[in-house]
C-alpha cells in the first residue's frame, strides 16, 4: 500500500512538473529570414534563455498574415507586428498589447546609374511600392509629398503595388525609375550598388515626428502579462540584451550571416547597420508620443481602409 501512494505522488509530482513548465513556455512566431528570428537565435546561443528561465518555442511562418492568424488562434502566444493592427483588435474588444521592437523604416531607392536626384525628377516617373496603397510606408509618404510639394503623389508617380521582392526585382530588371520598399529589402539593393534616395526616417520631422517611430513591436494578450507578468518581464530583459550583442559586436553577425539570407559580406553589413539603426534610441515617453502622431497621420490621410473605425489609437495599445 506505501509503494502505491509513493508511485502515485511521483506521478503527481511529474504531472505537476510538467503543467509548470508547459505553463512557462512561450510560443513566438517567426520569418525565416525576420530580424526576429535573428535576436532569438543570438539569446539562444549566449544561454540568455537559460540565464532567465526561459523555454522558448520559435514557430517559423511564411508571412506576416500566417503569423498574425497563429496569434488569433493561440498558436503562438507573441508575434510582431505593428500598433494599427493592434489598436484596430482593442476597438474589437480584444485586449493585446504592443511594445516596440524597431524603428527600421524603408526608403525610396534608385539605380546607382540613375540621374535621379530629387523627388520632382520622378515626375511621370514608374515607381513601384512595397505592399498596398494602405501600407503604412506609403501613407507616410504620401503626406509629406502632399506638404513639401503640395501634390497627391499618387497622380504625380505613375505608380504600382507588389510584394517587396516583387520590387527589387523590377528595380534590377529596370522595369522601375524607382520603389519604395521596406528596410531589410533596401539595404540588400543598396549592397548591390543601389542607391537609397531618402529614408521614412528623413521625411518624419516634416510631419512633425521628432525621434525615433517604432514601425512594428512584440505583441501578445494582456492575459499573459496578468497571469504570468514575470514570465513576459524575463523575456523582455532577455531579448534587449540579445539586441545589445546584435548592437555591440560585428562578430555575432559574420555567425548569424546563413541565417540572415545575405549573399555577400557587404550584403551582411548594410543587414547589421540597417537592423542596428532601427534600434530605438528615444525614451518611452518620446515613442508612446510619435506613435499617437504617427497614428493621427495614418488616420488622416488613410482613413478607415488602415486604421479602422478608432478616431485616436485605442487605450492600452502600448503597454506601459
Amino acid at each position: 500500500m506505501l509503494y502505491v501512494i509513493e508511485r502515485l505522488s511521483f506521478v503527481i509530482f511529474l504531472i505537476f512538473l510538467a503543467s509548470k513548465l508547459c505553463a512557462s513556455e512561450l510560443k513566438i512566431a517567426v520569418l525565416k529570414y525576420g530580424s526576429v528570428n535573428w535576436e532569438l537565435d543570438v539569446l539562444h546561443h549566449h544561454k540568455l534563455d537559460k540565464k532567465f528561465d526561459l523555454n522558448i518555442k520559435k514557430v517559423q511562418v511564411t508571412n506576416k498574415d500566417a503569423a498574425a492568424i497563429a496569434f488569433l488562434s493561440e498558436t503562438v502566444d507573441i508575434f510582431v507586428t505593428d500598433w494599427i493592427w493592434v489598436s484596430k483588435q482593442r476597438y474589437q474588444g480584444k485586449k493585446f498589447s504592443f511594445l516596440p521592437y524597431s524603428s527600421a523604416a524603408g526608403g525610396l531607392i534608385v539605380s546607382d546609374k540613375s540621374n535621379i536626384s530629387t523627388l520632382i525628377d520622378l515626375k511621370d516617373k514608374k515607381v513601384g511600392v512595397a505592399g498596398s496603397s494602405i501600407d503604412k510606408s506609403w501613407l507616410f509618404f504620401k503626406a509629406y509629398f502632399k506638404k513639401r510639394y503640395g501634390e497627391d503623389a499618387t497622380k504625380f508617380f505613375k505608380t504600382s503595388y507588389a510584394a517587396p521582392p516583387l520590387i527589387n526585382g523590377l528595380l534590377k530588371a529596370g522595369e522601375l525609375d524607382a520603389g519604395i520598399n521596406y528596410w531589410n529589402y533596401a539595404a540588400i539593393l543598396e549592397a548591390q550598388g543601389f542607391k537609397t534616395l531618402f529614408t521614412l526616417e528623413d521625411i518624419y520631422p516634416v510631419l512633425g515626428i521628432q525621434g525615433d517611430l517604432p514601425l512594428i513591436g512584440y505583441v501578445f494578450n494582456e492575459e499573459l502579462a496578468k497571469t504570468n507578468k514575470n514570465l513576459l518581464d524575463r523575456f523582455l530583459k532577455a531579448t534587449n540584451e540579445s539586441r545589445k550583442i546584435l548592437e555591440n559586436s560585428d562578430q555575432e553577425w559574420l555567425r548569424l550571416k546563413k541565417l540572415t539570407g545575405a549573399k555577400s559580406d557587404r550584403m551582411l553589413i548594410t543587414l547589421r547597420d540597417g537592423f542596428r539603426k532601427g534600434i530605438p534610441k528615444s525614451n518611452n515617453e518620446i515613442l508612446a508620443e510619435n506613435i499617437q502622431k504617427a497614428y493621427s497621420i495614418l488616420q488622416d490621410i488613410g482613413g478607415k481602409n488602415i486604421v479602422g473605425d478608432g478616431k485616436i489609437l485605442a487605450k492600452g495599445t502600448i503597454w506601459n
